[in-house]
């Protein structure tokens, strides 16, 4: 495959969500203006964090009188999820030079992940190309939005009021709808999913680092359960011995 074909092949595999987030970051770019930021600021903030939940939040406790400190640890806890990201990547790219893994993180986010995690098994040809391209189509799209936001947006009284920050829940939930196709993945989503919701009155986003790790957990046992069994029927099958445990 040459590398104009993986190329178009990443932008259409991340437009989709590029379009389903484009208004949620533009409500951060209008915020951000309205919160005292210049336009500059705004769209210079969104370029290097580019994490829209964390951007939210954080707009609200600069609000609230949050101090520095507090913002920047309750946002770390919010995107502990991306450790997750980094960790199950990780194998697929150890021949990576460091400064090739440096920049994939950089803008290692939700979308990008769901679009790219499959691509990156094997030793696929042209891989790296496919990721950079959905990587750096994703950030231009965020970015434009945010911009847009600042520029457009903040003209808009109380724009929050308007319910495109729901643009970002449909995003995560076609994110990870496609990925539910085993028994372990439905009872993970499902465990994670009602963990975040009994757990939301934990202050610092608590419960939504808990519940992920909650339906982690899940999905590992079920998983696991589901390979002894295997493991048995194979054994069984061979002649040997099946042990009940």
């Amino acid at each position: 495959m040459d590398k104009k074909t993986t190329i178009c092949r990443g932008v259409s595999a991340v437009m989709p969500l590029c379009i389903g987030d484009f208004p949620f970051s533009f409500i951060v770019g209008a915020l951000s203006v309205s919160a005292g930021m210049s336009i500059w600021q705004s769209t210079a903030w969104s370029c290097i964090v580019i994490a829209g939940s964390a951007q939210m939040l954080a707009l609200n406790m600069l609000k609230a009188g949050a101090s520095l400190g507090v913002i920047i640890f309750t946002t770390f806890i919010i995107n502990l999820r991306h450790v997750l990201y980094s960790a199950s990547l990780a194998g697929k790219v150890r021949e990576a030079s460091f400064f090739r893994k440096c920049f994939m993180s950089y803008a290692l986010t939700d979308e990008v992940y769901a679009t790219t995690i499959k691509e990156m098994e094997g030793n696929k040809e042209n891989k790296y190309l496919f990721y950079f391209t959905v990587m750096l189509t994703f950030w231009g799209f965020w970015v434009l939005a945010d911009f847009m936001g600042a520029v457009i947006g903040s003209s808009f009284p109380d724009i929050q009021k308007y319910g495109l920050d729901f643009a970002m829940v449909a995003a995560f939930i076609a994110i990870v709808v496609p990925q539910v196709k085993s028994q372990a993945c439905t009872v993970a989503a499902l465990v994670a999913s009602m963990s975040g919701v009994l757990l939301v009155i934990l202050p610092c986003s608590l419960g939504i680092v808990i519940a992920s790790l909650l339906g982690i957990l899940a999905g590992l046992a079920v998983d696991l359960t589901e390979e002894r069994k295997e493991h048995n029927i194979i054994t069984a099958s061979a002649g040997g011995e099946v042990t009940h445990e």
